[in-house]
């Protein structure tokens, strides 16, 4: 079934709009939440700069070999944090 990319960004956007509440009743955010938030935009924005040029470039297989080296260091890490 095919989704149109808006309906994807609707759809995301409305489940992380949703995670705001619960995040803010945790505590999760300062007044110094926005401060960051706007040093941090600038890496955010080339990034995706980034990743739409590169994207072309860059083979599938690596990018997916790429792509499980991390999602394994991110879950060994957490792991670890758990465990600890």
């Amino acid at each position: 079934m095919f989704i149109s990319f808006r309906a994807k960004v609707l759809v995301f956007g409305v489940m992380n709009t949703a995670k705001f509440i619960p995040y803010a009743f945790l505590g999760l955010f300062t007044l110094e939440t926005p401060k960051l938030d706007l040093m941090l935009a600038p890496f955010a924005l080339l990034g995706a700069w980034l990743g739409v040029k590169l994207h072309p470039k860059m083979p599938e297989k690596l990018f997916f070999a790429l792509t499980y080296v991390l999602l394994s260091c991110t879950g060994a890490k957490l792991i670890w944090d758990g465990l600890t």
